[in-house]
């Protein structure tokens, strides 16, 4: 992990010591954090490099940029080349290499191949090259795209600024720093399934394609674009073996791409989620042996069972687990540290989850000062058939047979999806836009996708998720002076998994099966069949969404007048009645749809203020977390609460249910004090704070049976109504902990008479016309 970035003035204006220089050294200073070991800047007619540096490989010798003993190439290189040994043994004979850096073989396999430079190259990369003989910079990223690289062009076609993160293109005075309000709304509201680039979010920034390279002329200015690799195709005439010798091959390339990934002079560790991807890279890095494990231990990873299987993973692999204690109810959050969580994403795609890895990447380097890389799971999902169960609207049960009904239903969402959506104005939100933006249709707007099998149609629908988690991944890693390392991203295994026959394609891609049988001979079969995890997302993921919503709402909302702040600034959508108003509906039940919908465009209006200020410095609070010891935590009123609570069977009739503790159901009498009306209104407060109002009179009659003693069919006898009608409210109540499961958790709510609701309304001093139920 490290930063690189640079400007060149395309029409051959030289760079002016004392004028650009300083300019090149904001753009570092602006990514110190990825780079924090060392600092190197290189100017050259009219091009310069800034180079930050996470030491990680050769700490002593491994400096850049790297220059070639003959003057003529120097290159900057963000991230590893994993193979790098083996390339040197052929450059050997041609080429004297003077230090031990990975990187040093890229300027000199340029030397020889030119823009083939990155055919022989296994590794996570993202280039800057220098070629003085052909006055030519040449920018590159890795096959995945798993190292980022952005770049801005001014209108003019004299200036280029790039950088490995926004924050080092806005330091440059010529970049602007606008959020492209069209492009993010297009982005989020589309899913078509179509494979592309997610776009940056701001105005004149681009990334460089993975696999692609950016040739540009430094004698006239010209660019070109080169794409130096894609997937293959299955041979045709290739012959045809059983699925064992697939399944062989790809667990032979798992087991090799591990080993590779720990080339490091410095301590690593795994980032374990319970799943069976990142139990599998842990096993096999586990083979070279000891290293430290970290998970998330919250209310909402504990309900989706993640915690807990983490846990049995290093103790199944006699590893050290350190559970990192995040207690979204008690996680004592301000404003300014999702401020400086999202200024660190730079993507308005944030929420729960990189809030959690941005503090467990502080834990891991708080307890290992040392530690400089992560490996992780992240990649599997999306080419080994993980995702096919949301494909098909989260159904539990696989099936060989759906290999047939995910390629119906992937052809059929991409139609249906291109149809629907027209512009702007088809968003499905609740008033939270001011307008339609311009009435046309949205960039890029949906296609179908065009791909020659069910494997390849699957991979283009989850390649935006994959960039997604790439892009936070390695943003909140850097935030911390770590780099992330993703085993199941090695280009020989992508080209495996591509070229498996298509009569193969249901044995080994659902439900992940050809991962399975890797896991099988490295963990225990509870453990390598462990059904597919959603991190915090389950039974509990409430408690991460309350979290959020409480961080938004606090100091009266000071984000959410943020946002407003940003696209006012900015000329963008958030009108500012409505989006409050938007924001206190979302308050109601904050279920999982509601609350992505409302942190995106929150952070949209927020990363549009932060961008747009003149300083973007973010101040770190000390740190909220901090890891326990798992079974002094299990032993505890509360941890064994928790756990009983992830098992807690599904929504049944006889659940006893009642409000969490500091909840209280409201009737406002439309007559007001003691003045009959025609009817009344029943408000949800949460500790005072309204959250919603009830307009259905039902789902009003069946709160006000609630006394958490009644079971669900119970209240709906008493309240002369189906539960039927309740349904869809009650889950999200229970999902929203607006009510809880009574007998899961009396161990940590306050006394039985928390749960009492009195049989009759009472006025409340000092409001007229309100009457409450106390619980």
């Amino acid at each position: 992990m490290c930063a690189i970035a640079g400007f060149v003035h395309l029409d051959g204006r030289p760079l002016r010591a004392g004028v650009d220089d300083p300019w090149l050294g904001a753009m570092g200073e602006a990514m110190h954090d990825r780079g924090p070991d060392d600092t190197q800047l290189m100017t050259w007619q009219n091009v310069g490099f800034v180079f930050k540096r996470l030491s990680i490989v050769d700490v002593a010798g491994g400096r850049q940029p790297i220059t070639t003993a003959d003057g003529r190439v120097s290159a900057m290189v963000n991230g590893e080349i994993y193979n790098h040994r083996e390339i040197r043994a052929t450059l050997a004979g041609r080429h004297a290499l003077r230090t031990q850096s990975d990187s040093e073989v890229v300027p000199y396999l340029y030397l020889d191949h030119e823009l083939r430079m990155f055919e022989a190259v296994n590794g996570i990369f993202a280039v800057a090259l220098l070629d003085r003989q052909q006055r030519r910079l040449i920018l590159g990223r890795d096959r995945a795209g798993v190292k980022p690289l952005f770049h801005y062009r001014s209108p003019d076609g004299k200036l280029l600024v790039f950088a490995s993160e926004l924050k080092g293109l806005f330091a440059h005075p010529d970049v602007p720093r606008r959020l492209d309000w069209r492009s993010a709304i297009a982005e989020w509201s589309l899913h078509d399934g179509a494979p592309r680039e997610l776009p940056s979010g701001f105005e004149g920034i681009d990334r460089i394609p993975a696999a692609t390279m950016l040739d540009v002329s430094l004698a006239d200015g010209r660019c070109r674009t080169e794409r130096y690799w894609q997937l293959p195709a299955p041979h045709r005439d290739a012959p045809v073996h059983p699925a064992s010798h697939y399944a062989d091959r790809y667990g032979e390339l798992l087991a090799d791409s591990v080993r590779l990934q720990l080339m490091s002079d410095v301590p690593y560790g795994v980032f374990l989620s319970g799943g069976v991807d990142s139990a599998t890279v842990a096993a096999l890095a586990a083979r070279a042996g000891p290293l430290p494990t970290f998970s998330v231990l919250s209310r909402s990873t504990i309900g989706s069972g993640d915690a807990e299987a983490a846990h049995d993973v290093a103790a199944a692999l006699g590893l050290p687990n350190h559970p990192v204690h995040l207690d979204e109810r008690n996680l004592a959050l301000r404003p300014e540290d999702w401020r400086s969580i999202l200024w660190s994403c730079e993507y308005f795609m944030s929420g729960p989850e990189q809030l959690f890895k941005y503090y467990l990447h502080a834990f891991a380097r708080q307890r290992y000062p040392a530690l400089k890389v992560i490996l992780l799971g992240q990649g599997s999902d999306e080419f080994n058939g993980g995702y096919i169960s949301h494909a098909l609207r989260n159904r539990r049960a696989w099936e060989r047979g759906d290999w047939q009904r995910l390629d119906d239903t992937l052809r059929a969402g991409a139609a249906e999806h291109a149809a629907r959506v027209a512009g702007f104005s088809d968003l499905d939100v609740h008033l939270m836009l001011s307008g339609v933006i311009d009435g046309a249709p949205m960039a890029g707007s949906a296609t179908a996708a065009r791909a020659a099998n069910t494997w390849q149609r699957y991979t283009g629908r989850w390649r935006k998720n994959l960039d997604v988690h790439l892009w936070h991944e390695d943003r909140t890693a850097a935030a911390h002076g770590i780099e992330s390392r993703v085993p199941f991203l090695d280009h020989r295994l992508l080209e495996c998994l591509a070229t498996i026959p298509e009569q193969h394609h249901a044995e080994l891609f659902v439900d992940k099966q050809i991962l399975r049988r890797v896991a099988a001979r490295l963990l225990p079969a509870s453990l390598a069949n462990r059904p597919k995890g959603n991190f915090f997302y389950g039974r509990q993921q409430h408690h991460a969404f309350n979290m959020m919503y409480s961080l938004f709402a606090r100091n009266h909302g000071e984000l959410i007048d943020q946002a407003i702040a940003g696209s006012r600034r900015t000329g963008g959508p958030l009108d500012p009645d409505r989006f409050r108003a938007y924001f206190r509906d979302v308050g109601a039940y904050r279920t999982v749809g509601q609350m992505t919908r409302l942190c995106e465009l929150a952070n949209m209006g927020i990363l549009a203020d932060l961008a747009a200020s003149a300083s973007t410095s973010i101040r770190r609070s000390q740190l909220p977390v901090h890891d326990v010891d798992w079974d002094d935590w299990a032993a505890t009123p509360a941890g064994r609460s928790a756990l009983r609570l992830s098992k807690r069977r599904d929504l049944a009739g006889d659940l006893v249910v009642g409000f969490a503790a500091g909840t209280s159901l409201v009737e406002v009498k439309s007559g007001g004090a003691g003045v009959p009306g025609p009817g009344s209104t029943f408000l949800v407060l949460d500790d005072g704070r309204l959250t919603s109002a009830i307009t259905s009179p039902a789902w009003s009659r069946f709160l006000a049976a609630v006394d958490g003693k009644r079971s669900i069919d119970a209240i709906a006898a008493l309240a002369h109504i189906a539960r039927d009608e309740v349904q869809v409210p009650l889950a999200a109540a229970l999902d929203a902990g607006v009510l809880v499961d009574v007998e899961d958790v009396q161990e940590q709510m306050a006394p039985a008479s928390a749960l009492r609701a009195s049989a009759a309304s009472v006025e409340t001093p000092g409001v007229p016309g309100v009457r409450h139920k106390a619980v």
